[in-house]
C-alpha cells in the first residue's frame, strides 16, 4: 500500500537533522516504474515481513486509540511497551546497517518532505528517488519525491550552493510512520534542549 502526501498535520512538523541520504533524478517516463518498485520492495521484503508488521502496527494503533478513550494509564503502559519493542528493533537495525558518520548530511526534514544543500541544481517539478538512513535508529526510508524548488543561496558553501527542496509523493506506509515518529521525537528532544525547531537553518521555504 502506498501513502501519498495527506493532510495529517504531523507531516508538517519540521526539524533540522543529520541523515545519510542518497538521491538520483528520475525521468518522468520512469516515475511509474520507480513508484511500483517502492511498493513491491515493501511487499516482498523479508518474505512479506514488512507487510505483516505494517498490518500489526495499524491494528495496534487502532486498538490503542480505543483503549485510550477508556483507560489512559493502560494506553500509556502499552505505548511504553511499543517504544521498548521499537528500541530493540532499532538496535538490530543499527547492527545490520551501521551508520557511517562521514556520510551524514544536514537536512531540514518533515514527514512530507526534505530540503538540503546540493552541488548541482535540479529543475522544479522533476522527480527524485531518495534513500535516507535516520540517526540514531539506522532505519532506511525509500521514497519518491518531486522538486519544489532549487535555488542558489549566496551564503551557502561553495561546494553545495543550491538549496534543493522536495516533497515526498510516494512512500510505503510503514516508512512514513517511522519518519513521522522520528521527526516528532527529534522535535521533542530539541524542545527539551531549548532549541526552536521548524526554523530552517539552511533555508526557509
Amino acid at each position: 500500500m502506498m501513502q501519498h502526501s495527506g493532510s495529517d498535520r504531523r507531516e508538517f512538523f519540521r526539524i533540522n537533522d543529520s541523515v545519510v541520504i542518497e538521491f538520483k533524478p528520475v525521468e518522468k517516463t520512469h516515475v511509474g516504474e520507480v513508484a511500483k518498485r517502492i511498493s513491491q520492495s515493501s511487499d516482498n521484503d523479508g518474505d512479506s515481513e514488512r507487510a505483516q508488521l505494517r498490518t500489526m502496527q495499524n491494528v495496534f494503533s487502532h486498538l490503542l486509540d480505543q483503549i485510550s478513550q477508556h483507560d489512559r494509564e493502560m494506553a500509556r503502559a502499552l505505548r511504553l511497551l511499543d517504544d521498548k519493542v521499537n528500541l530493540i528493533a532499532q538496535r538490530i537495525e543499527r547492527h545490520n546497517n551501521p551508520i557511517n558518520p562521514d556520510k551524514l548530511t544536514d537536512v531540514n526534514l518533515s514527514g512530507g518532505g526534505v530540503a538540503l544543500l546540493v552541488a548541482t541544481p535540479i529543475p522544479p517539478r522533476d522527480y527524485v528517488e531518495l534513500f535516507m538512513q535516520l540517526v540514531p535508529s539506522a532505519s532506511t526510508i525509500h521514497t519518491l519525491a518531486t522538486v519544489i524548488g532549487c535555488d542558489k543561496i549566496e551564503q551557502a558553501p561553495a561546494e553545495t550552493p543550491y538549496l534543493l527542496r522536495m516533497a515526498f509523493t510516494h512512500m510505503d506506509e510503514m516508512d512514513r510512520n517511522v519518519l513521522i515518529r522520528h521527526t516528532l521525537k527529534r522535535q521533542a528532544e530539541r524542545l527539551r534542549e531549548g532549541e526552536l525547531t521548524g526554523a530552517m537553518t539552511l533555508i526557509e521555504s
